[in-house]
């Protein structure tokens, strides 16, 4: 049975009573490789006396997730009993730890307690998120009139530090999320952070995801540019206001984030002094689209392409760095899975090799295979290298160590 001790006295053995109240109930999450994840439901109360017994058995969690098919875009509603680790009282708070659990198909969440004072359901939580809360929302609007919306991240009592920016991917874009789905989709914004790096981390939320043949879009590639040089804007400010450093600047991306920081290395290779480029879209020369690369999920066969069209699609990327000579200047790290079914890894494969025989020295590409993938967690679609990447200390001790 649950125990409630002296809950709702001003000290035991008194007759004076303090009604309890639930001032506020958090769900607490943190950023698994996977993404957002929870992992403890808190109720903060006026008084609770920290006697008080509960055990596991006290409380029933019932968990809603509502899963989206990627190809049918079916949903399928599933309940799950959450596994409670354990109950504990301090700080005039119970907290309820959990086996961790999916946040992001969670559409609601239900406690049932022996004691109905402790009934809640998910419209009566406030989400808590650690390290993803430090960051500042700001905005921002460069010399040309573009307008961004970013989130900040600075270390306390911290002055010249240096800045990863990160790049998020497509299923982050406003047009199809939600505001801040760039901090908590994965580990690109947080890694950093978390693993006692002294580092300022910035992210821009872009309003739309661009087309795998962004580089024969016009309109789309000076949207891209724009945002660009806003960004190189903001960060010029921050290292004028003597936050950042501006010999130690870098820039990560995922996905369509990937494609789009290998465009940012290229627009500005003397701000960068390194990039981790994980998964990237291919923004350099049309592949995906242009040779039905994409979001082939059945036959591994259809990843490949002709030798003939190998050579025409090379020579056509060599064309376009040769526009950008000062991208060798800047190492980057090209992390993709071989057989990536969403974007293709020739991007990182053929880039990466030009590079070096146009004079790149520091370049570093690691191509994981599915059976690495596998055990790295990601199942099925290859295209999460980023689960693997932010969870690797060497990529991310070699793009921090680099300086200009």
């Amino acid at each position: 049975m649950l125990g409630l001790g002296c809950l709702g006295m001003a000290a035991c053995g008194t007759t004076k009573k303090v009604e309890p109240r639930i001032e506020e109930i958090y769900a607490q999450t943190h950023i698994a490789p996977s993404g957002q994840t929870l992992d403890k439901i808190v109720y903060k109360l006026n008084t609770i006396d920290s006697n008080s017994k509960f055990t596991k058995d006290d409380f029933k969690v019932v968990v809603t997730n509502t899963i989206v098919d990627w190809n049918t875009k079916e949903e399928t509603v599933s309940e799950v009993s959450a596994t409670i680790e354990k109950v504990t009282v301090e700080d005039n708070s119970l907290i309820l730890d959990l086996a961790n659990l999916p946040y992001k198909t969670i559409t609601d969440i239900t406690v049932e307690g022996q004691d109905d004072f402790y009934n809640s359901t998910f419209k009566d939580y406030k989400i808590m998120t650690k390290t993803v809360d430090d960051f500042k929302k700001a905005t921002f609007k460069d010399s040309h009139g573009t307008e961004l919306t970013y989130w900040l991240y600075i270390p306390k009592t911290q002055k010249n530090v240096p800045l990863v920016i990160w790049e998020h991917g497509g299923g982050e874009v406003l047009a199809s999320s939600f505001e801040g789905s760039n901090l908590v989709a994965s580990q690109g914004a947080t890694a950093w952070i978390e693993n006692g790096y002294k580092t300022a981390v910035l992210s821009v939320q872009y309003p739309e995801n661009y087309s795998f043949g962004i580089s024969e879009i016009s309109d789309e590639m000076k949207k891209m540019g724009a945002f660009n040089t806003a960004k190189y804007e903001l960060v010029q400010s921050l290292i004028k206001d003597g936050v950042v450093n501006k010999n130690m600047v870098y820039v990560t991306g995922a996905s369509s984030g990937g494609g789009g920081a290998l465009r940012f290395v290229m627009q500005y290779p003397d701000l960068f002094a390194g990039a981790l480029v994980v998964s990237a879209k291919d923004t350099i020369v049309p592949i995906s689209k242009k040779y039905d690369l994409a979001y082939q999920l059945d036959d591994p066969a259809k990843l490949k392409i002709t030798d003939q069209q190998y050579a025409e699609t090379y020579a056509a990327m060599e064309t376009e760095l040769a526009k950008y000579p000062d991208t060798i200047e800047v190492p980057i790290w090209f992390v993709h899975a071989k057989n990536d079914q969403v974007t293709t890894s020739y991007t990182s494969i053929m880039m990466e090799d030009i590079l070096k025989k146009m004079g790149a020295k520091k370049n570093k590409i690691t191509l994981y295979s599915d059976e690495e993938m596998e055990k790295g967690g990601v199942h099925s679609i290859y295209h999460g290298s980023w689960q693997l990447a932010y969870q690797d200390k060497d990529m991310l001790d070699w793009l921090m160590s680099l300086e200009n």
